[in-house]
């Protein structure tokens, strides 16, 4: 269910980001309208539905498991040959149309679906005030501006690796610090590895160091690698509300033809929330989307 990189267009009516309850029923609905859009995902969608043992409130399925819930999602999708592309979103650039860019690629969105759950993460102290000033989440997309700079890799999966590695070959130094079982063989020698636990990262105007708790590391950069990047380090300007995306009932932003879906809205964090959520951003942002004609 996956689509080569090499096929995507430079432009998109829609892009939904997040193949969750949310994505997956956003999705849907753009097919059903015949709309031009682009569907993201990670190559396993929707983790939490799958561990989950028994559902009791999806309508008409008593006591259904989250594993077989999210089979049937996934094979309804599929049945409707949309495509789950593999594209990570690292930076979302203001619109309309808005830029999608990943490490590696980029293309436009005339409006766009955020539907990517709720980050099992929190931000660091530091993180986000220093976002654009040493503080990043693409080590390959920035990583020029560093030469001959240290800087640290913090990640939460073997993602990360890579990307200390080609940081390692015109950095003067690089840090890395794992939040994941893994042997860490593959990094470059010249990495040095760091046990710790992030309690910051400090800076006045830009990064000056990263603590991990008993040591400060004297860094001019420190790049976060997580499975799913919180949504307002996305884009800069979304509004926020309690820790989720500031939403109305139409599923709309503060930004125009940005909308939102499922966990990412605050809670409750419910599948029959994030589905039909899902659904109306979808029917939402084709309205939107003839409204432009």
């Amino acid at each position: 269910m996956s689509e080569s990189l090499q096929t995507i267009n430079n432009h998109y009516e829609l892009a939904i980001i997040g193949c969750g309850p949310a994505g997956m029923s956003a999705a849907l609905n753009a097919k059903i309208r015949n709309r031009d859009f682009i569907f993201l995902g990670s190559e396993f969608c929707s983790p939490k539905l799958s561990k989950a043992p028994q559902i009791d409130n999806w309508l008409g399925f008593p006591e259904i498991s989250g594993k077989e819930l999210r089979q049937r999602f996934l094979d309804h999708v599929k049945s409707r040959g949309i495509p789950i592309v593999p594209f990570k979103v690292t930076n979302i650039y203001p619109g309309p149309p808005y830029t999608l860019v990943s490490k590696d690629q980029s293309f436009e969105a005339d409006a766009i679906v955020i539907a990517t759950g709720v980050s099992v993460n929190k931000l660091f102290p530091g993180e986000t005030e220093l976002l654009g000033r040493g503080v990043g989440y693409c080590a390959t997309c920035d990583g020029p501006l560093y030469k001959n700079k240290k800087v640290a890799i913090v990640s939460y999966n073997q993602e990360g690796e890579d990307e200390a590695n080609y940081m390692a070959d015109f950095c003067a130094k690089v840090y890395y610090v794992s939040n994941y079982d893994s042997d860490l063989s593959r990094l470059d020698p010249r990495i040095e590895v760091k046990k710790g636990t992030v309690k910051g990262i400090i800076g006045t105007e830009k990064v000056q160091q990263l603590d991990i708790g008993e040591e400060q590391l004297p860094v001019d950069g420190v790049f976060i690698i997580r499975d799913t990047l919180p949504a307002e380090q996305l884009i800069s300007g979304l509004e926020m509300e309690d820790g989720a995306i500031k939403v109305n009932h139409k599923l709309e932003t503060s930004m125009p033809g940005l909308f939102a879906a499922g966990d990412c809205t605050g809670q409750p964090f419910q599948l029959i929330k994030a589905a039909g959520e899902g659904g109306t951003a979808a029917l939402q942002a084709v309205k939107y989307l003839d409204s432009l004609k």
